[in-house]
């Protein structure tokens, strides 16, 4: 695998390195220079080993099982426990808006308004066939190179970074497309940004699940096949959250933080006592990975102006949000706004991906999900994110735009929610008036479009009216909040003759290229999505008593920092697959 420029001599030399410096640094941070505590969070406690036994906590009749922790440990124990939550609405005195099955149909059908790259010629090629190559003036790279998040474009990893971090803070298994009322529809997720995807249950409960009973700590990486995750015969993954095997590269993204945290360990092997390597580890893991997405993945989605403002916030205990703060004694109910419209930023994927040198492929024709993966598909991160010192550029995402691929208006069902579920899942119908393909059949939820925009449909209001609010009117909201310098923009201004209003997913996606009146897209998200989006994901962190922010606000006088980056003080997600060993 290709390795950027270092003065090692091979690259197990260049990974060790890194991750002697990288651990002199946290063990600085963490012990300070004569040894004790220098970074101690409140009320440490840790599980005494006597009382856990292969996954189980025996309490007996001996107290609580805990003791008081080593003066140098610099982590609570907290049991883990499954935590769920709920949905809300960021503004419940809005009217929803309900388009028509049939427009929606029009607008997100194969050959459709939003098709961005169709089979031609659409009277010679059928609607299922793979899209047309995707013209790279619509891929979101910067104008200029630039190690500066804010200013360096998409990578495409950070298409995927974004949906394992939604996949970490989301997840509605009992959603249809008919009625669903916010009070009884469950996020089977806590919505904090903690990696519980990753973690699990940890290593106390689930020992026999994912983690090495024989390596204290540490995630269980299959010795003969260690450059996938753990998977059991037929193939189907042995980690927290299956649906991180959707995709090729996604999948990839969660072995990398399993790495990543057994890197960790490593490090503080020797230095913290066995009973707390493994929660140390995880804190150092979690708090490195919140940082990261507030500061490497936020900025590069999140229009400058906006985020000044969120990261200003967020790092001030004492300033609300304008739109969310959820409280941090209370389960969090996530806004569906954002959940439903905001945050599916189904935009930035393109069709065909440069997996390493050798391999290059459709992202659903690689392989299917549960099932291993092969030598020849391991990824080259170097062709996903920008790793210092390389002379190789990345992949792009997609720019922000009211167009997404033409595979996503036909795609695989989801792994969370099977639409074999759903009666008329695969049933097929012509396509709508009008279509270029008219003629052909297609099968209407096969397209994430028409997905996204019924499931914005289905969710019921207190008046007992159903459906999200319009784009423009979230628009005159948020805009009165964070200053676009413009009106709501209507329908005619997206092209939707037909449509009374904008639907709020739809809006999200064409108003940045609408600001920047740009015909090809923006680079990043436009003020009413950024707001929501920006919001939602630091109010998320900030809530958080366990975050990185949460301590910070309470030891202002010896805040953490990230301890893992090339540069001290900072950590992307080059600097992960780095320690990770994975370039």
């Amino acid at each position: 695998m290709t390795t950027d420029t270092t003065t090692a001599d091979t690259p197990a030399d260049d990974v060790a390195t890194r991750r002697e410096e990288a651990r002199a640094r946290l063990l600085d941070q963490l012990l300070g220079h004569d040894g004790q505590a220098a970074l101690n969070p409140d009320g440490l406690r840790v599980a005494d080993p006597t009382f856990t036994g292969h996954g189980c906590p025996l309490r007996l009749d001996l107290g609580d099982g805990t003791r008081p922790a080593e003066p140098h440990t610099p982590v609570a124990f907290r049991d883990t426990v499954v935590e769920t939550g709920t949905y809300t609405w960021l503004f419940p005195a809005l009217d929803g808006y309900v388009p028509g099955d049939d427009l929606i149909e029009e607008l997100g059908a194969p050959g459709g308004q939003m098709d961005l790259n169709p089979p031609l010629p659409f009277d010679k090629r059928q609607c299922a066939e793979l899209g047309e190559k995707i013209d790279d003036k619509y891929l979101a790279k910067p104008p200029k190179p630039s190690t500066a998040p804010a200013e360096a474009g998409i990578p495409a990893g950070y298409t995927y970074l974004g949906q394992f971090l939604d996949h970490n803070i989301t997840f509605q298994a009992d959603v249809t497309f008919d009625s669903n009322t916010i009070g009884d529809t469950t996020n089977f997720r806590s919505a904090r940004v903690d990696l519980s995807h990753v973690y699990g249950l940890g290593p106390k409960t689930q020992s026999f699940a994912f983690y090495d009973n024989l390596d204290v700590g540490k995630f269980w990486i299959d010795p003969n096949r260690d450059y996938d995750v753990p998977r059991n015969p037929q193939g189907v993954p042995v980690i927290a959250d299956p649906r991180n095997d959707n995709t090729i590269i996604s999948i990839q993204i969660h072995h990398a933080f399993m790495l990543f945290h057994n890197a960790v360990v490593d490090m503080l092997k020797g230095s913290v006592p066995d009973v707390a390597l493994f929660d140390t580890a995880k804190q150092q893991v979690v708090w490195h990975y919140q940082w990261m997405i507030l500061n490497d993945w936020l900025p590069r989605i999140v229009k400058d102006s906006v985020y000044a403002k969120v990261k200003a916030v967020a790092e001030n205990k004492e300033a609300p949000f304008l739109l969310f703060n959820p409280p941090q004694d209370k389960p969090v109910a996530l806004p569906l706004e954002f959940t439903t419209a905001a945050y599916r930023l189904h935009s930035l994927p393109v069709e065909e991906y440069r997996l390493n040198n050798t391999t290059t492929g459709h992202l659903f024709n690689f392989r299917r999900p549960f099932s291993p993966l092969r030598t020849e598909q391991v990824i080259d991160w170097h062709q996903f994110f920008v790793i210092p010192g390389a002379t190789q550029q990345p992949q792009y995402a997609k720019r922000f735009d009211r167009k997404i691929i033409h595979a996503f208006l036909q795609m695989p069902p989801p792994i969370d929610s099977p639409l074999t579920w759903l009666e008329d899942s695969t049933e097929k119908e012509g396509l709508p008036d009008g279509n270029p393909y008219q003629g052909q059949l297609y099968s209407p939820l096969l397209s994430i479009a028409i997905r996204n925009l019924r499931r914005a449909n289905s969710f019921v209001r207190k008046d007992g009216t159903k459906g999200l609010p319009s784009g423009e009117d979230l628009a005159k909201e948020v805009y009165a909040k964070y200053s676009s310098g413009h009106d709501p923009y209507t329908p005619k201004d997206f092209g939707l003759q037909d449509f009374d209003h904008v639907p709020p997913w739809y809006y999200v996606l064409g108003e940045g290229a609408l600001e920047e009146k740009s015909d090809v897209g923006s680079l990043k998200l436009g003020t009413l999505g950024s707001a929501i989006v920006g919001e939602v994901i630091a109010a998320l962190i900030k809530a958080d008593p366990g975050s990185y922010l949460s301590h910070n606000s309470r030891n202002s006088a010896n805040p953490w920092k990230p301890t893992f980056g090339k540069d001290p003080g900072t950590f992307y997600m080059a600097d992960l697959v780095r320690i990770a060993g994975l370039v």
